[in-house]
Formats: structure tokens, sequence, C-alpha cells
């Protein structure tokens, strides 16, 4: 009778180690993809910071060079055409500034406001 408790004790000691063995692995597969290089889930990426609005019947250079493609000589272009022609009535009217064209107009369409006041 004793070698049958001991018997009985070894395989549910044996039994208990498979379970916890079991349960071991099984929560690798569940942590893994939290811990996996280069896995990204639940983690944010910080948004990107908006572009101010430029406007250009105030801006001066240094603002209007804050557009895409826009260097010196194009920035004092718009400068020009302002003094010479007043301001600028709707964002269309940039296309009419020598070096800047109406696809340059559109791709700043986002960046661009026009104060009411002018």
């Amino acid at each position: 009778m004793k070698q049958a408790n001991r018997r009985d004790a070894a395989f549910l000691a044996g039994v208990t180690v498979a379970g916890m063995l079991a349960v071991l692995w099984g929560s690798c597969f569940l942590i893994a993809p939290v811990w996996q290089a280069g896995n990204t889930a639940g983690f944010q990426e910080p948004l990107p910071t908006p572009q101010p609005c430029v406007d250009p019947n105030t801006a001066d250079i240094e603002t209007l060079m804050t557009l895409p493609d826009i260097g010196r000589q194009k920035a004092e272009a718009i400068l020009a055409y302002r003094t010479e022609n007043g301001p600028f009535l709707c964002v269309e009217d940039l296309d009419n500034v020598p070096g800047i064209s109406a696809q340059m107009v559109q791709t700043w369409a986002d960046r661009l406001t026009l104060d009411p006041e002018f």
C-alpha cells in the first residue's frame, strides 16, 4: 500500500510539473508580442507638429521661407510683388508672382491663410 501511495504521489508531482510547464510555455506566447524587438503594438508615436499658417500679406522673408520650395529669392519676389500690386486678395493670386507656379500654390494650400482685414 505504501508503494501505491508513492507511485500516486510521484504521478501527481509529474502531472503538476507538466501543468506548470504548459502554463509557463503558453504564457511565453502571450507575452512574446509585447517584448519582441521592433514590436510597437500599444505604443503611440508622437503626432507630427502642425506647421504654422503663413499669411502672404503680412509675412516677412523668413516666414515665407518656411513654405516648401521657397528660398530667399522667391520670398523676396513675393514681397516685391506685394509691394508693387498691393495685398493678395486670394491665395491663387500668388501664382502671378514670377517664379511661383499654380502647382506650388496648391501644395501650400493647407499652410496659407489670408487675413480678412486686407
